[in-house]
């Protein structure tokens, strides 16, 4: 089988020449503290949609003997009737969450104090502050408020001389999270005071949080694929024997990062450009690409590591 190093290209448009600048100042300097996020090792594993699953309910991630069941929650709307507010998707639920994430384990504290208004929020993360039909601002109250009402299970199957036990676990992110929507968004309303994570997820966060540097991410931020890429190299490269690489085929690489209801004949295509994004962040990740997939070898962690939980691939 021919293997070639996946090479960075000659010739970079403006945005991998940007992305290429920021891997000088990753090699050089370690992360600042607040630069410092943190996400469970199960969301670096198993993640959400890429995009819009239309009516569907139901979402599955599977990786290796874990997987993640997300199903869309409901709401009122503004007459009082329930409505499903459908799967979170993208970019945005994902920094979201683990900004959320990050300020519990920094605190330690299930009870995470927010900003007054959501473009503070939006700023923090790196998103751009548009109105509009088509701006960041309803799209964030949009992907906010689906993840808010959504539901979490975590399935865990464990094989034994009798059989396989699967092992379901509810897995439910927020105790609570008012969301208020006011017609203009930097009324001081428009967010609680404080959002609580279930008693349960906070204590698995506090064994199973990995650390991440976020300066690789504002990068790549608006890119869900190259985050999750990104996110799962992180966790996965520097675990990896030296003396046993990790190939994955075509197949396992599209039930991690693809899926849904995209089209699997773009997905190689669509994954190499990802996976070249991601890199940027993470420079010291050690791929081959193969005839029928990529091979990951053992790596150097881009930053320390606290325990990591759950069986992967």
């Amino acid at each position: 089988m021919t293997q070639e190093e996946l090479p960075l290209p000659n010739l970079l448009r403006p945005v991998d020449k940007k992305r290429c600048d920021y891997v000088q100042t990753l090699v050089e300097f370690d992360p600042l503290a607040n630069e410092k996020w943190y996400i469970h090792s199960v969301l670096a594993q198993c993640f959400l949609p890429y995009r819009d699953q239309k009516d569907e309910i139901f979402w599955n991630r599977e990786n290796g003997n874990v997987t993640l069941n997300v199903t869309a929650g409901q709401a009122k709307n503004q007459s009082g009737k329930m409505v499903t507010l459908g799967l979170p998707y993208g970019a945005k639920p994902r920094l979201f969450l683990s900004k959320i994430q990050t300020e519990a384990i920094r605190n330690q504290s299930p009870v995470i104090p927010v900003e007054t208004s959501m473009t503070g929020m939006m700023k923090d993360l790196g998103f751009k502050i548009t109105g509009g039909k088509q701006g960041t601002i309803g799209k964030f109250k949009e992907q906010t408020s689906r993840l808010a009402a959504c539901r979490f299970r975590i399935i865990h199957d464990q094989k034994g001389a009798a059989g396989t036990l699967s092992r379901n676990v509810n897995a439910d992110i927020f105790r609570s999270f008012e969301l208020w929507f006011p017609t203009h968004p930097n009324q001081q309303t428009l967010w609680p005071t404080e959002i609580k994570l279930t008693d349960d997820f906070y204590e698995n966060l506090k064994e199973h949080a990995i650390p991440y540097d976020f300066r690789g991410l504002k990068h790549i931020q608006n890119n869900a694929r190259a985050i999750d890429i990104y996110l799962w190299m992180t966790q996965r490269l520097y675990r990896i024997p030296r003396n046993k690489p990790l190939f994955l085929k075509w197949k396992h690489l599209y039930e991690m990062f693809g899926g849904g209801i995209s089209n699997s004949k773009n997905f190689p295509s669509n994954f190499k450009k990802a996976l070249l994004a991601a890199r940027t962040a993470y420079p010291e990740a050690r791929i081959e690409e193969a005839k029928e997939g990529f091979i990951f070898k053992a790596s150097p962690s881009p930053i320390p590591k606290t325990r990591i939980g759950y069986g992967d691939k």
